[in-house]
């Protein structure tokens, strides 16, 4: 297995301070967004922006701490927090619901590793590993949701692909282990 080692940094009381207004800030304005909807100031029905507002608030606060602050944690979790804002505003805003969209929550690791793979250069194979992963997973999927295809064909597909990454994984642990046991 793959092992990376990443500098651990402790943040500084600035950069402790600054993250934390950057967070007080994000959900400062979303509270303001929201309230300007209530108002009717915004023409934006309250049950349809407040969750994917609050969740594009956390994914935003996460987001400029990870940059402030060099974290591939929060940039991580950022993503994982943006997707689905974005899936919320796709599913109150056009004619796809939830029933097509769920995939994308499926390739929630497959996206926040790919956006997260330029700050941590060291962990690309793990990235990719994730990001192959939950992306063949995510395509799957959609090839229901998205495409109509049914569950007859996608099934077995998704079984035959896991069968594959259970004897990839079981050739990948036993094999170096019989190398070594031979010499």
């Amino acid at each position: 297995m793959e092992q990376t080692t990443e500098e651990i940094i402790e943040l500084t009381p600035r950069q402790k301070l600054v993250s934390n207004l950057v967070a007080g800030g994000f959900t400062l304005l979303c509270g303001i967004f929201l309230l300007l909807c209530g108002l009717g100031v915004f023409p934006l029905s309250i049950k349809a922006v407040a969750l994917p507002s609050v969740l594009s608030a956390v994914g935003l606060a996460l987001f400029s701490t990870a940059l402030l602050n060099k974290n591939s944690v929060s940039m991580w979790l950022s993503w994982a927090f943006f997707v689905p804002a974005a899936i919320s505003f796709v599913a109150a805003f056009t004619s796809l619901g939830y029933a097509d969209l769920y995939p994308f929550y499926i390739a929630i690791p497959a996206i926040a590793s790919l956006l997260t793979l330029p700050m941590t250069p060291r962990s690309w194979k793990s990235h990719l590993k994730v990001i192959a992963f939950f992306g063949s997973l995510a395509v799957l999927f959609m090839l229901n949701s998205l495409m109509g295809i049914g569950w007859n064909i996608v099934l077995p597909i998704i079984l035959v692909l896991a069968g594959l990454i259970i004897i990839a994984v079981a050739l990948g642990i036993a094999l170096p282990r019989g190398r070594q046991n031979r010499e």
